[in-house]
């Protein structure tokens, strides 16, 4: 059976699953550059090995309140299509692997235009952990802004 990696985070008190195959690094510090007319749930863009990339707000994004930053906040470093994104999280808990039948289908209740991020459900030590499609967190417009934006700085 296929084993499926997730790297574990925190935003806001609740636990987030991202597939390991879409991170491309974790970083303890960005200097971020606030740009004027972005989704507010960019908080702006940072400067990565040569790369110009977006740094989104995980908070804003779901409607959870933002916890001053600390030692443990991270930034996770994930590819969407051709786009590098930086999500702002409050701490990176750990690595699971888990096999691909531990991944639940989530509730229909919980499924809307607001929630297209919500892949699945998995439990980790007891404790329900929703996991993201990255693909879904942005819209095709937002995708589109976002990568003019980079393509300009």
């Amino acid at each position: 059976m296929k084993r499926i990696k997730q790297v574990l985070c925190d935003v806001g008190g609740n636990t987030y699953g991202i597939d390991i195959a879409h991170v491309q690094g974790i970083e303890k510090q960005l200097n971020i550059t606030q740009v004027p007319n972005v989704p507010r749930f960019i908080e702006g863009i940072a400067k990565l090995r040569d790369s110009v990339i977006p740094v989104f707000s995980l908070h804003k994004k779901f409607g959870v309140e933002i916890k001053q930053e600390t030692g443990d906040s991270k930034y996770i470093i994930v590819k969407l299509d051709d786009l590098l994104l930086a999500f702002q999280v409050d701490m990176v808990a750990e690595i699971v692997e888990l096999s691909e039948d531990k991944f639940m289908p989530a509730p229909q209740v919980v499924f809307s235009e607001e929630t297209g991020y919500i892949e699945s459900i998995i439990s980790v030590d007891g404790k329900l952990v929703v996991v993201l499609d990255i693909n879904g967190v942005l819209t095709e417009k937002e995708k589109e802004k976002l990568t003019k934006v980079v393509n300009e700085c």
